[in-house]
């Protein structure tokens, strides 16, 4: 095989690698708490000690005033949301990266006034 017949797999490789890189993700440590309790939500994939803005939305379809947040050397970030003063039903979550204008993948947690469920996973 000759270099030029080899150079269009090599670049065609090279770009799909590209467009399969994440943008920005966020996760939570759950998806249904009982009232009064805690919600960890973790970043990554945001620009690198850059500004993001949370966003929070209630059940009601309301949303909390924009939550900004800076994230690390390595573009991530933690948060704790404190469910104390929530409303039962689901809430969702996104954050936008401000230098890049993208938006990360949508979250939600049900915050609920019933016990725990010990069987579900």
């Amino acid at each position: 095989m000759t270099f030029k017949k080899l150079i269009a797999p090599l670049l065609l490789i090279c770009f799909l690698s590209a467009c399969a890189q994440k943008g920005p993700k966020i996760t939570l440590s759950t998806d249904r708490i009982q009232h009064k309790g805690w919600v960890t939500m973790w970043g990554e994939g945001f620009t690198a000690l850059s500004d993001v803005h949370s966003h929070l939305r209630r059940p009601d379809g309301t949303e909390f005033p924009v939550l900004p947040m800076r994230t690390d050397e390595n573009g991530k970030f933690t948060h704790e949301i404190d469910t104390l003063l929530f409303l039962p039903g689901v809430h969702e979550l996104w954050v936008e990266d401000t230098a890049t204008k993208v938006t990360s993948n949508h979250a939600t947690f049900e915050m609920t006034l019933a016990p725990s469920d010990p069987k579900r996973p």
